[in-house]
């Protein structure tokens, strides 16, 4: 009987890098995943500058980047503190949305 073992290194491009447990679905390694969610936040960022406020759906898109930071952070399962550093980036970054989209609220 043959088993096949599901692929736990990154899919993007050349990238051999492990694949933490939490993004298997996503398939990419942390590295990748904080690039896309950093692209993606810079668009909200972007649009909001021009009055365009995030949709419902992007804003829990959002709290969700920030608790899985948390969740991240909370374990002991990041061995690189450029991870630890990046996650705590996109921390202070969703923190800075957040303040920035509450003052395009306000009168």
């Amino acid at each position: 009987m043959v088993v096949i073992a599901p692929v736990r290194s990154c899919r993007v491009g050349a990238c051999s890098a492990p694949i933490p447990t939490q993004l298997l679905r996503q398939g990419v390694c942390l590295t990748h995943y904080l690039d896309d969610v950093f692209t993606r936040i810079s668009a909200v960022q972007e649009r909001s500058r021009h009055n365009k406020p995030p949709d419902a759906r992007t804003i829990a898109w959002l709290r969700q980047q920030g608790d899985f930071a948390v969740t991240l952070l909370s374990r002991d399962s990041l061995d690189v503190a450029d991870d630890r550093a990046r996650l705590l980036e996109l921390l202070l970054c969703l923190a800075n949305l957040h303040e920035s989209l509450r003052r395009l609220q306000s009168p």
